[in-house]
């Protein structure tokens, strides 16, 4: 995601003073930057040692994360941003299963003593099959998760191969199968576009996901980054990346096998039962508020954006003097709508275009480029078709330049 703002990252203060006050849903997002084997893809911030800078590792890691949170909240009550009990929590990753359940618990419970947790409210954390075992899902159970998501990628040896994934087909089935007895809802993470993948392959891995009786389903298409493993081979020439036409193949193939089990699309790389969106996830496409703990981890509040260091020694050297390892950048009203925008798209509820109204103060409805197919109107919003779904980038392009240029 691309906006104009091009001023320096500002400060914890200096983003405390220019909070706008809203009143939205606050979340909590947990990073856990530990992993056994980092995969030939990846590009997030993740680390296979378990002692990452003096005073850091794995045994350490939630009470920093726990230091951070209260440091946290006294930047919210120092700065007039409102305190409120999180709608969400979510353990993302790296791996959080690289901890124990004990661990998790902890960093939940610190969540529950910093800023409470809604009732209800959905906790989700991301595994790898190979790292959970039924009587661990059922002490994240009594922990208070709610639900776990697989990161499967493919039920394809041959494909699990090339992404350096660590776990088998059997392992995946078995812990979904465990989640179930657990009691946890259920999703699965698939990848397209893995270079040599054949198409009945990747149909394979839809139909047997489809066929488990999940409760949410996630397609992402494969991004080959420089610095990765797969950046240097692809450099090298020894593999190749799939062509757009080519994913856009894939991903009509998911939408279509999904579709008829039941699944609904409600965002652009995400399928759900009915009721069994990830409400976490959802947030952040709605625009709510949300923080983000551990290094490299995001934060939104408002008009401000934030993020973590990414580098766990200068992160623990702040969170272990009691200061923010933050800086971000306020937006402006054109990075704002220009935000709204480009998640709006995104999603089966579409963009709300009275809202848009509001904040350009301009007519926006009945001023809308012709799309081709790529969009409708629906009850006030600009909602995606599937074709729309696969050019979302020129889709949202497209209306910027009309209203924002």
């Amino acid at each position: 995601m691309s906006f104009s703002n091009t001023r320096p990252p500002a400060g914890p203060k200096e983003l405390g003073e220019a909070y706008l006050p809203t009143d939205r849903p606050f979340r909590v997002y947990v990073h856990v930057p530990f992993c056994l084997r980092r995969c030939g893809y990846c590009n997030f911030n993740t680390f296979t040692s378990f002692s990452l800078a003096p005073g850091f590792d794995r045994e350490s890691y939630p009470a920093l994360l726990e230091r951070e949170m209260r440091a946290a909240r006294r930047w919210q009550e120092e700065h007039g941003v409102p305190v409120k009990a999180a709608s969400s929590v979510f353990f993302g990753g790296g791996t959080p299963t690289a901890l124990r359940p004990s661990q998790l618990s902890s960093i939940l419970q610190a969540v529950r003593r910093t800023w409470g947790i809604d009732e209800g409210a959905e906790v989700s954390l991301e595994a790898n099959p190979d790292t959970v075992d039924p009587k661990k899902l059922f002490s994240l159970r009594r922990a208070g998760f709610t639900r776990v998501s697989f990161g499967v990628q493919s039920w394809e040896p041959r494909i699990l191969k090339i992404l350096d994934r660590t776990h088998s087909p059997q392992a995946a089935w078995r812990a979904v199968r465990g989640a179930r007895k657990a009691g946890l809802e259920c999703s699965a993470d698939l990848i397209y576009g893995t270079p040599s993948e054949k198409r009945g392959e990747w149909e394979r891995s839809v139909r047997k996901t489809a066929s488990l009786g999940l409760d949410h389903v996630s397609c992402y298409a494969l991004s080959i980054y420089p610095r990765t493993k797969m950046g240097r081979m692809l450099e090298r020439g020894k593999i190749k990346e799939e062509s757009d036409s080519a994913q856009a193949m894939d991903y009509e193939i998911a939408d279509s096998i999904l579709s008829r089990r039941g699944y609904k699309w409600y965002e652009v790389s995400n399928w759900a039962r009915e009721g069994k969106e990830c409400l976490h996830n959802l947030g952040y496409w709605r625009g709510d508020d949300w923080i983000g703990l551990g290094p490299g981890a995001h934060s939104h509040f408002s008009n401000l954006r934030f993020w973590d260091f990414s580098r766990p020694g200068r992160w623990s050297e702040r969170v272990l003097s009691d200061d923010l390892p933050w800086e971000g950048e306020v937006l402006g009203e054109k990075e704002e709508a220009e935000e709204e925008i480009f998640l709006g798209v995104r999603l089966r509820e579409g963009l709300n275009l009275k809202n848009l109204e509001e904040r350009l103060g301009r007519r926006v409805i009945g001023e809308l480029p012709p799309f081709e197919g790529l969009a409708h109107i629906r009850g006030g919003s600009l909602v995606p078709t599937r074709q729309g779904r696969l050019l979302n980038d020129f889709l949202a392009r497209s209306l910027m330049d009309r209203f924002l240029d």
